[in-house]
């Protein structure tokens, strides 16, 4: 064989084995990029699973708070109807807020989660169903200048159960989020 025959022999082996390198080496990057989405969506996906459920466990408090400003005013003989009024335009606005924080909830997901923020918010309604029916009656009481004791007294006991609900929902969803989470420990 001569010379220039072994020179071309040598540049096309060169070529394919570069080739072949080249080929393997993009193969080997596509998928380090296929894996590095995938992780990097996971992360993503758990940070806005995090926000969602903190944001839920936080409204839940701060309607429920609203919820117990209300209730101590009601309690309170020296309080006014502009008082309770204000306490129940407050906890009922949180409601909204809450909704919101529950839906977010419910698409981050997973279905687990969703069914138990579904049960969170029914615990919520019920709660705030119960407190509403109170403000009204003790609303009406005052119109009419005479308190029915007995029947304020069973408002007063059908928000404390509801809300008695909802704090053990809330329980459920907090052991559901580090499941969800995978932080249990």
């Amino acid at each position: 064989m001569d010379a220039g025959l072994a020179a071309v022999i040598g540049a096309a082996v060169g070529v394919l084995g570069g080739a072949g390198s080249g080929l393997i080496a993009l193969l080997g990057q596509n998928g380090q990029q296929r894996r590095q989405w995938s992780i990097d969506r996971e992360t993503r996906l758990e940070q806005t699973r995090r926000e969602a459920y903190l944001a839920c466990i936080e409204m839940s408090k701060q309607v429920t708070a609203d919820w117990w400003k209300l209730v101590n005013c009601l309690l309170t003989d020296d309080s006014s109807p502009e008082q309770r009024r204000q306490y129940a335009t407050e906890a009922q606005h949180g409601w909204v807020s809450f909704t919101k924080t529950a839906d977010a909830v419910s698409m981050a997901g997973p279905n687990e989660m969703a069914e138990v923020v579904q049960s969170l918010r029914e615990a919520m309604w019920r709660m705030d169903r119960a407190g509403t029916a109170w403000c009204e009656r003790v609303r009406s009481a005052d119109t009419a200048d005479l308190a029915d004791t007995a029947d304020l007294a069973v408002c007063e006991r059908e928000f404390r159960t509801a809300e008695a609900a909802r704090t053990q929902q809330g329980f459920v969803f907090l052991a559901a989020a580090r499941r969800a989470l995978m932080t249990e420990h």
